[in-house]
């Protein structure tokens, strides 16, 4: 059997193929479902500013109500911001507080 030294030389420039993902079938599941399907688990993350928006209370007040633990802490990223979720849930429940402490509808005080 003859071997020639061409057979055993490497290109001169080798081309980095880039890294190999998932399979097809799985990349193909993701693009059939629509944007909150594939949102849904993802939780935003508000920014002291936001939460000063949405409380319309200026952010002292908010560091003094999470110290107090009335208001949820930061949670995301290391305690970068507050999670949508969270706040969410700080917001209805103040809306049930405020409902209960005024008696609700049709009660006399």
């Amino acid at each position: 059997m003859h071997l020639e030294k061409d057979q055993f030389q490497l290109p001169l420039s080798v081309k980095k193929s880039p890294p190999a993902r998932r399979s097809a079938l799985v990349r193909g599941e993701r693009s059939e479902r629509s944007l909150p399907e594939r949102v849904a688990g993802i939780d935003q993350v508000l920014s002291t500013r936001d939460i000063e928006r949405i409380t319309g209370r200026h952010r002292c007040t908010v560091y003094r109500w999470v110290c107090a633990g009335t208001f949820p802490p930061k949670r995301a990223g290391g305690g970068r911001g507050w999670l949508r979720s969270d706040v969410e849930r700080w917001l209805s429940g103040s809306a049930q507080n405020q409902r209960q402490s005024s008696g609700g509808p049709g009660t006399r005080s």
